[in-house]
């Protein structure tokens, strides 16, 4: 009889404990889940931006060709401006307020070549003839793949802030000025330019990227956001004199768009 008493005592104390140990954990669990969801609460993110590489870059390409027996050059100097890129990227939380995710990118334009070429005499060495002209709606094109870590800090309510870096592979297609044609007459002591004749190139680099993205989410899946990000890498093209010409790709990206959280 007292081990029966014994047994129903020790079930009762173990029972009133385990009310004490749920009750708190369960007013716990209530709170998290209504907590506005961030971008540190799911498990994939997903962001579509549109934005402006605000960067300029420019470059020169010199040309060796041979003309009447004798070596002349030209200088090719491209303008590259600002423009529109498209931006996608995505990934996945691992833990401790970091995911792993990477992203695409793309910036296209069109842009002018001015060209300085100085053309040989026909009849005397060293006696070379300046010409000047230039080249319109050359390819620009730069695709971008960004590998990023990035960090989630603990920021409450609706807002998140997201600080990224990591490995940028470009890859970039360049229009380039190959031959200039000209006139002459004689005495030939001068030429006119009339016309170039143009190519393109493409290469691949490994450059960074760095960054930081602010979002506003309305709902547990669904917000939009602003990024910054800077990237950079140096690409070597190979020029009509099978020399190498170097571009700068990349730049400062500003954009925004549509936040994906799952």
């Amino acid at each position: 009889m007292r081990t029966r008493q014994r047994c129903q005592i020790y079930l009762r104390t173990m029972m009133a404990w385990t009310r004490r140990a749920v009750g708190p954990a369960t007013v716990a669990i209530a709170l998290v889940s209504a907590t506005p969801s961030t971008a540190q609460d799911g498990r994939v993110f997903i962001d579509v931006n549109g934005g402006l590489q605000a960067t300029s870059t420019d470059f020169v390409d010199n040309v060796l060709f041979t003309e009447f027996v004798e070596e002349g050059d030209f200088d090719a100097t491209y303008a590259i401006d600002t423009g529109v890129i498209v931006d996608v990227s995505g990934g996945v939380a691992l833990g401790r307020g970091l995911a792993l995710g990477a992203g695409y990118s793309r910036f296209n334009r069109q842009n002018d070549a001015s060209i300085d070429a100085r053309i040989p005499h026909p009849f005397f060495f060293n006696r070379d003839r300046t010409i000047v002209g230039s080249s319109a709606n050359l390819t620009h094109e730069e695709t971008a793949v960004h590998v990023q870590l990035r960090w989630f800090a603990p920021l409450r309510g609706r807002v998140s802030l997201a600080l990224f870096g990591g490995p940028t592979f470009f890859n970039l297609r360049q229009g380039l000025v190959t031959t200039v044609d000209f006139s002459q007459s004689y005495p030939f002591n001068e030429a006119s330019f009339t016309s170039a004749a143009t190519g393109s190139d493409s290469a691949s680099a490994v450059g960074y990227n760095v960054g930081a993205d602010v979002s506003v989410f309305f709902s547990r899946f669904v917000g939009v956001g602003v990024l910054a990000r800077y990237t950079r890498g140096t690409v070597d093209l190979v020029s009509q004199d099978e020399g190498l010409v170097s571009i700068d790709a990349g730049g400062f990206h500003a954009g925004g768009g549509l936040r994906l959280r799952f």
